[in-house]
């Protein structure tokens, strides 16, 4: 059983739940930015009757904690595959080499912790090399010390406050893996681009393989697909939030040409980069969560 008591909620804001948007991307504090990638919420209950009840995640290296606080959802593709499975009520998700698809009940509210690469690694301990392109009940695959974490956030009264419980959770424990992993933090700064893989591996006097099998574990990725999406990902911000050309985000992050940079958005996120800023720039859209604005 947990180690630990029960994390109790936090008093509700002033504000109340209804202030709250009903769908957001939230970035984490800075001390968690480099182990939090983002808060994601969508309230279905409270958008327009035609707000589409799917959600679509794109291949990525995110492993991710999603609560299903209301209504039901089922997954419908999984690994490159159609699915057919109910989700649980909290569900966890690993990194995924394609992506995944679910449907949400018209009442559908959940909540999403998605964590950095290798950064759920470094917390648990776990070898997330199975979790790949999978997803399954959390209470079955976490360790009991976060279980009562995991029920206090999907009993609190609204997302501000499941917000707070994570914070709350992770930023001592976090503290302790960054002083005890500084090394690994470097390569995520750097976006796990080669040299700083290559500098990981001689800090640590580490062979290639072992630096690629290490990363499998903490990660369910190799290196350099990690590398990809990210690349990816930070050249799409780069058109979205920097107003930059095709041509010169793909440049800036490292791709031989726009039309690299082209084929790479569609393999990841399927529409070509500037129907992917278009997108983005779509008020109320909850597709492509992880190009949104906060």
């Amino acid at each position: 059983m947990a180690t630990e008591h029960p994390v109790p909620p936090p008093a509700e804001s002033p504000t109340g739940p209804q202030a709250l948007p009903a769908s957001a991307l939230q970035s984490p504090p800075g001390a968690l930015a480099d182990c939090v990638r983002a808060f994601v919420w969508r309230d279905l209950g409270r958008q327009p009757p035609h707000t589409p009840t799917d959600t679509r995640v794109p291949p990525s290296p995110y492993p991710g904690i999603i609560w299903l606080t209301r209504g039901t959802a089922q997954l419908v593709e999984c690994a490159g595959a159609t699915a057919a499975a109910a989700l649980p009520a909290i569900t966890l998700s690993g990194a995924h080499r394609h992506p995944y698809h679910s449907v949400s009940s018209r009442d559908g509210d959940s909540f999403c912790l998605a964590f950095q690469p290798g950064a759920l690694g470094l917390l648990t301990g776990q070898d997330l090399a199975p979790l790949t392109d999978r997803v399954t009940d959390a209470t079955t695959w976490l360790p009991a010390a976060w279980h009562p974490f995991l029920a206090a956030v999907h009993a609190a009264p609204d997302h501000g406050v499941r917000q707070a419980l994570c914070v709350d959770f992770l930023t001592p424990r976090w503290a302790v893996v960054a002083d005890r992993h500084a090394a690994w933090l470097q390569v995520l700064h750097q976006a796990w681009q080669r040299g700083a893989r290559q500098a990981l591996a001689s800090t640590l006097d580490w062979t290639p393989r072992h630096l690629q099998r290490r990363t499998r574990q903490l990660a369910g990725l190799r290196p350099g697909e990690i590398e990809r999406m990210l690349r990816a990902e930070h050249a799409l911000l780069a058109m979205r939030d920097g107003n930059a050309g095709a041509l010169d985000a793909a440049l800036r992050h490292g791709y031989a040409d726009q039309a690299h940079f082209s084929r790479e958005a569609r393999a990841l996120f399927e529409k070509p980069p500037a129907a992917l800023k278009a997108h983005t720039q779509q008020p109320g859209d909850d597709a492509d969560w992880l190009l949104r604005r906060s």
